[in-house]
């Protein structure tokens, strides 16, 4: 009997093989020149890209096996227009001013300002000052399984703006709420009107602010999500991730590879008295995980180290 060409891609793997897959190990790491090359004045509008493809295998850029994460420059009275192959994307501005035009709207960003936008869309980020800023998006899940993003009639998420007034004033019932033995952290989710039953800011990633104040300490936990933090202040707070410690410096991402154990340590102020605290002594980072993933599969994983 003749064998097609379809017949012929067959292939059958035994059990023992199908289970024992050796992939990669992702270590964990600090993106320092990447964050620097970003901000450095010589640095043309465009992409610095987090990429990890090389460690992962992959022949399409990728910071952990689901997420991908960028500096985006942009010089003042300049634009970046990109279309990125995602189902959603999460931006934060870490300096400057300017507009975003997208599908027929405009919207006005400032730093200190977050977005949580539907991908595949046609954008335009024009500059009225020299800007940067920070994004994620879920690119490498979509490249791996080799599908498009598509302009769905409904969007999972509509573009949503988490103003920097508004953060800052949440930001301030976060730092004062009471903390339990067993609260994870002191931590602030980013959801829209579409994703808040899910408690997710994205359908596949997750968006929280994490503070940690001083004398305080996220405990030492690991889950089944890859974690990408961004420092946004250091005060004096450090991550110790698979027994390596990283500062929280401003503007550095670090990645915490999915179970790997992990702590955030932020030492008292030489005071040591609540009174004496200030903004300036509590540290604050940006943390995106592609959680959503494993909060819907039910296989979240968290626990303490």
């Amino acid at each position: 009997m003749t064998m097609s060409i379809h017949a012929r891609r067959a292939r059958y793997i035994p059990v023992e093989q199908g289970f024992n897959i050796e992939r990669p190990v992702l270590a964990p790491h600090a993106f320092v020149d990447e964050m620097r090359r970003s901000f450095a004045d010589e640095t043309p509008t465009g992409f610095v890209t987090l990429d990890l493809s090389p460690t992962l295998g992959t022949p399409y850029a990728a910071t952990t096996p689901f997420m991908l994460a960028r500096y985006a420059r942009v010089r003042s009275g300049e634009r970046l227009a990109c279309t990125l192959a995602a189902s959603g994307e999460i931006w934060a501005v870490l300096r400057g001013a300017g507009t975003l035009a997208r599908d027929g709207e405009t919207l006005r960003w400032r730093a200190g300002d977050m977005l949580a936008l539907p991908g595949g869309v046609a954008s335009i980020w024009q500059a009225d000052e020299d800007a940067v800023l920070w994004l994620v998006t879920d690119e490498p899940a979509l490249a791996f399984q080799g599908v498009r993003a598509e302009v769905a009639e409904r969007a999972p998420v509509e573009p949503t703006h988490y103003r920097a007034e508004d953060i800052v004033r949440e930001l301030r019932v976060l730092y004062d709420r009471p903390m339990a033995p067993d609260t994870p952290g002191r931590a602030l989710f980013m959801a829209s009107e579409r994703t808040e039953r899910l408690g997710t800011c994205l359908p596949a990633m997750t968006l929280t602010l994490n503070a940690v104040r001083p004398g305080e300490a996220q405990r030492p936990h690991r889950h089944n999500a890859a974690a990408l933090v961004l420092a946004l202040r250091e005060a004096r707070c450090a991550s110790r991730i698979g027994g390596i410690t990283f500062p929280w410096t401003p503007h550095v991402t670090l990645l915490t590879p999915a179970g790997v154990p992990h702590d955030h340590r932020n030492p008292p102020t030489v005071d040591g008295s609540p009174a004496a605290v200030c903004d300036d002594d509590i540290a604050l980072a940006l943390i995106v995980q592609d959680g959503g993933l494993y909060y819907y599969g039910r296989t979240m994983g968290f626990s303490f180290a």
